[in-house]
């Protein structure tokens, strides 16, 4: 097509049919982000109430499963000792081949106060640390790195108090112990965790949580029995 040698009238018709296209197709889309829209609506309003009543039959479940290890946990405490701070308990048949384990953890957590220890570790060894020593300043901050949730680790600030101990140095030894007294770990939710051993010894651990079901026909994570 030349437009060099089409008439204006025929220019005007070329005009209005492209801007027709382009209309057709713009509706065409947004009949289909309209219907996808539509979509998207219906199916989450006929998907939430599943998983609400999901939801609803975990936390009864999770309550049944407590409630009907109350007594056996107290004849536990009475029979071997067990103090109630304990954070799990395992409870495993005689065979061996049935498992449930209930409690909560303890997860790090600091107060705001371990940022002024932070900085008194770190002035002493950016103060300190020269040339060969620099290893020091390596050691130091991967014992004062932090988690993904931006908490430091306590295991990893035990070992950061002794090599404080090992240097001996006031400000060193004053910055680990703010780091210690920020410390207050925290509870976790409660948690309940099982499995069984199929016919041929291998541990299923049973999922329970929307995460951890297998989405295709094996009933759980197999783990081989030594």
């Amino acid at each position: 097509m030349n437009l060099e040698n089409m008439t204006a009238e025929e220019k005007e018709i070329l005009r209005k049919q492209l801007l027709e296209e382009d209309r057709q197709k713009k509706a065409e889309r947004k009949a289909k982000v309209d219907a996808y829209k539509n979509l998207v609506d219906e199916t989450v309003i006929n998907e939430i109430d599943k998983i609400k009543n999901i939801s609803a039959q975990i936390m009864m479940l999770k309550k049944e499963v407590f409630d009907d290890f109350k007594s056996i946990l107290e004849l536990k405490a009475e029979l071997y000792g067990v103090k109630d701070n304990q954070q799990s308990h395992t409870f495993t048949t005689s065979d061996g081949k049935i498992s449930i384990t209930l409690g909560y953890r303890m997860l790090d957590s600091f107060d705001d106060t371990v940022h002024a220890g932070i900085e008194k570790v770190k002035n002493y060894i950016y103060k300190t640390v020269q040339g060969e020593n620099t290893h020091l300043l390596e050691i130091v901050n991967l014992l004062l790195k932090k988690d993904k949730n931006g908490n430091l680790k306590a295991s990893r600030v035990m070992e950061l108090e002794k090599i404080a101990g090992n240097i001996n140095d006031v400000e060193l030894t004053e910055g680990v112990q703010i780091i210690k007294e920020a410390w207050k770990p925290q509870r976790s939710k409660t948690f309940i965790e099982a499995y069984y051993k199929d016919e041929n010894g291998n541990k299923i651990n049973i999922p329970l949580s929307m995460t951890t079901v297998m989405e295709d026909k094996n009933e759980g994570d197999k783990e081989t029995s030594n």
